[in-house]
């Protein structure tokens, strides 16, 4: 069948009152034409609600605007998720999210290699989706390239997530001799929302407008064809993967896909967005606790910025005093360079608590009473 973009709407809320079976064929015609100009028109809450319908599945919901995704988690109470495709306990899966949010190198090795791993087995077949992407690139010339959440100074577990995953594909891929990803950072020159993961998709998408990654612009894409993979460690409301697939298709990209370790059901996200936060913190709390302490420990800790604010925020400041010493003095060294470099010294709420650790640096020996480094 010809695919023909004039007949599909540009306010998908129109087809609510369609037939089905006319809404399923528009469904499938703008997955297949993945254009940009959807975002706005509102076709990821069209495909929730068939989703929500029984129309489509969860693998075809993911799938819009080139989604891929390994696990699909839906909540099953509090604290508990559940895999959406066989409904087996998804704990161990959450556990290890949550404390990767919070930047342990163990378990964001751990979804790394998940995504490595899945990668690998698609190259292996020559009619998947990434077999496709990297052969037809290599038979035209084009390069492909990574983008992952914008970061200023302090990395989200999902850069550093696909650092580790392009760092390991791009072996596979050049045994193969197929192109290899560029691994491209996105900056971010506003401070990031400090309370993304609890907002609503409404709060989300004004954030997303105002105060997020900085995306190529045409001139990136102007010299060879450019094949656009966005990295993120879940789906949930989709408000960044499909802003970054927006622009990059606008700007001229060739081609997007994004891909996600863990995919969040819609039907619950889209409606509370803070199924997020909830799933964040199955391992690691609002306080100061064990968990976070073994966490902060691992020599190979590395700082992420939700951590920062858990640190240095006021809400646990009456406990940092007792937390200090059961993290290592090199660890908080660490720790406070990061949030530092992150503008963490013109957040009121945060102040106390850095010069408390600053204090404590200095009596560990490891910064000089005027607050630099000691060299060692």
């Amino acid at each position: 069948m010809t695919l023909n973009p004039c007949s599909l709407p540009s306010d998908w809320s129109q087809l609510h009152s369609a037939p089905v079976a006319e809404q399923l064929a528009a469904f499938h015609q703008a997955l297949a034409l993945a254009r940009p100009e959807d975002v706005s028109g509102g076709f990821r809450a069209f495909a929730a609600e068939l989703l929500s319908r029984g129309l489509i599945s969860m693998a075809q919901y993911v799938s819009i605007f080139a989604g891929h995704a390994l696990t699909c988690l839906t909540p099953a109470g509090p604290g508990v998720f559940r895999d959406m495709a066989d409904a087996s306990d998804a704990a161990d899966l959450a556990a290890i999210y949550s404390r990767a949010k919070y930047g342990s190198i163990g378990d964001i090795r751990h979804l790394a290699w998940q995504v490595i791993d899945y990668l690998e087995a698609q190259l292996e077949d020559p009619l998947s989706h990434w077999a496709r992407l990297f052969s037809d690139a290599r038979v035209h010339g084009d390069n492909v390239v990574m983008m992952t959440t914008g970061w200023r100074n302090v990395p989200s577990t999902a850069n550093v997530l696909y650092d580790i995953v392009v760092e390991e594909i791009n072996v596979t891929l050049a045994h193969k001799g197929l192109p290899t990803i560029i691994n491209v950072k996105l900056p971010r020159i506003a401070p990031p929302c400090e309370n993304y993961a609890s907002l609503s998709t409404e709060e989300r998408e004004r954030v997303n407008l105002v105060q997020d990654h900085v995306i190529p612009a045409e001139n990136f894409y102007r010299w060879s064809g450019v094949h656009v993979i966005f990295g993120d460690d879940v789906l949930v409301t989709g408000s960044t993967a499909d802003k970054v697939f927006h622009h990059s298709m606008h700007a001229g990209a060739k081609s997007f896909q994004a891909i996600y370790p863990v995919a969040v059901d819609p039907r619950v996200a889209l409606s509370d967005a803070t199924i997020e936060e909830r799933l964040n913190m199955t391992q690691i709390g609002r306080g100061l606790g064990e968990n976070l302490a073994r966490l902060l420990s691992d020599p190979q800790y590395q700082p992420i910025l939700r951590t920062l604010r858990l640190v240095f925020g006021a809400d646990n400041r009456d406990a940092l005093e007792a937390f200090l010493p059961r993290v290592p003095a090199d660890n908080w060294l660490r720790l406070y360079r990061s949030a530092l470099g992150n503008e963490f010294l013109r957040q009121d709420g945060c102040v106390p608590s850095l010069a408390r650790v600053r204090r404590h640096l200095v009596e560990a020996g490891l910064l000089r009473a005027d607050g630099r480094t000691v060299r060692r």
